[in-house]
């Protein structure tokens, strides 16, 4: 596992964003964070949406590889902090858990076709 590239595993095409607001990002977050782990910490979670709004907003591709890799290394910000209750202390292992989130994310945010 040590060895494990999450970009291996990405697809580097386009794909279209749905529209989205505050709200669909906290409903989206909630059904995560309801599935996997790890979970971010409760009093967090507002100000989590709400970066992860922001950042979409501001983020300028629709390249899934960089909205993946984004994703996953926001979630590795909120580990290092501290915000996240995750449960493996194993980077490795952790940034394959991160990326899998990451896929179930974008493909939350596609445009249904």
């Amino acid at each position: 596992m040590s060895d494990y590239s999450y970009s291996k595993e990405i697809s580097q095409t386009n794909f279209v964003l749905g529209e989205f607001d505050r709200e669909r990002i906290r409903k989206v977050f909630t059904r995560i964070f309801e599935t996997y782990n790890p979970k971010v910490k409760d009093e967090i979670f507002d100000s989590f949406c709400e970066d992860f709004y922001n950042l979409a907003g501001d983020l300028q591709t629709s390249n899934e590889r960089i909205w993946r890799m984004i994703i996953t290394d926001m979630l590795f910000s909120y580990d290092e902090r501290g915000f996240l209750d995750s449960q493996t202390t194993d980077n490795a292992i952790k940034r394959k858990q991160f990326a899998i989130i990451a896929n179930v994310i974008v493909g939350k945010l596609r445009k249904n076709s």
